[in-house]
């Protein structure tokens, strides 16, 4: 009965694609089964947006090929630019999955250890903070505290700061456990992270990620600065007492690695091919990525080095989530299946991201996508 719901949905969505407020490349029911579900999860996506309005672009592949893909809404509301599946997204904190990814490659360079002290690519840092290592960073178990809640901040989320800016903050705060011994996200590690490429390569994390993404040849991937001209960048919208408004300008540096970049859906679709091709790291490295770290008495976490990894619908699936002023996205890999969904919104009062992959990935895994039933 779903299926029937959403394939009438699909159909229904034929005036709007001519309408022109909603691209979408769709593969044809004559295909077969998986292209069917890929339908019915892009008309799952699409049902979710107002096509006048801020929207999300969308992406569905099967080992590297596209089987469909898309935007509805608009990029620009005061120009009326639609959003198509190369408009231009902040990623939020899908950023740690690609400066993970980043750091991996400076590892089988021989360049970091991932289980040296952080203290001997940077001498100068707080001795608690350069006890931590590069994988109890990556993997959220350094003890090391949040820098976003720390009240001292408020004066440097306006204007671009440097990595060492953010340290100088943090360098007094205590941390809240030993190295290793227990699991908490906090987008500080990451901060740290870009630090040690720095000091490593000799390069500002800035020119160092976006080197990574020429290499990638990811044309709409950057990182985001907030004066800089991007082409195809989707304006970014909140919403108050039912009335849409452009989000607060705030300046993303002060997040750096953590949730400073910006991407396409088909460039993050991209991406993921090259990765689980191993085109970008070993197997050897990759398994590392998307293995949950463990805590000292071999319980493990939902996080590997840059992923979280979770079972979902009988499958592992490696996924993230992202949030910044006005925006949102998700997406899921599931790896066995070759398997990859990603959403990416321009709206951060709209459906919740994170939840839609799930359910667009639940439709590609069994045809269904079962209200409720979330990995996030």
């Amino acid at each position: 009965m779903r299926n029937n719901l959403f394939a009438e949905i699909a159909v229904a969505l034929g005036c709007v694609f001519v309408s022109g407020c909603v691209t979408s490349d769709l593969v044809s029911p004559p295909d077969g089964v998986l292209a069917q579900r890929a339908n019915l999860a892009a008309a799952h996506a699409i049902s979710q947006y107002d096509a006048t309005g801020p929207g999300a672009a969308y992406a569905i592949s099967k080992d590297g090929v596209i089987l469909a893909s898309g935007g509805v809404g608009l990029a620009d509301l005061e120009w009326g630019a639609k959003i198509t599946d190369e408009t231009v997204f902040r990623l939020g904190s899908i950023s740690k999955t690609i400066t993970a990814i980043a750091v991996l490659q400076l590892v089988e360079k021989g360049m970091i250890d991932l289980d040296k002290k952080i203290k001997t690519y940077a001498p100068d840092l707080p001795d608690e903070m350069g006890a931590v290592s590069m994988r109890q960073l990556m993997s959220h178990r350094s003890g090391l505290a949040e820098h976003v809640w720390n009240p001292d901040l408020l004066p440097f989320i306006w204007q671009p700061v440097s990595t060492q800016q953010m340290i100088d903050l943090q360098k007094d705060e205590p941390v809240e456990f030993a190295p290793g011994e227990q699991y908490n996200y906090v987008n500080f590690n990451y901060v740290v992270v870009a630090h040690i490429i720095e000091r490593v390569t000799g390069k500002s994390y800035v020119e160092f990620i976006n080197e990574f993404f020429a290499a990638q040849e990811m044309p709409n991937s950057h990182y985001d600065w907030h004066d800089a001209i991007i082409p195809g960048r989707a304006e970014f919208y909140d919403q108050r007492d039912g009335v849409i408004l452009n989000s607060q300008e705030v300046d993303l540096t002060h997040v750096s690695a953590a949730g400073a970049l910006m991407s396409s859906a088909m460039d993050m679709a991209h991406w993921v091919t090259a990765l689980a091709g191993n085109e970008l790291i070993s197997a050897a490295a990759l398994d590392e990525a998307w293995s949950p770290a463990a805590l000292p008495d071999g319980t493990p976490t939902d996080y590997g080095l840059g992923f979280n990894v979770t079972e979902f619908a009988g499958e592992t699936l490696v996924w993230h989530t992202g949030l910044t002023p006005g925006s949102q996205g998700a997406f899921d890999f599931a790896p066995e299946q070759g398997l990859f969904v990603v959403v990416l919104s321009n709206g951060f009062y709209l459906p919740n991201a994170g939840k839609l992959v799930d359910e667009m990935m639940r439709i590609m895994l069994t045809g269904e996508p079962t209200e409720g039933a979330t990995s996030k």
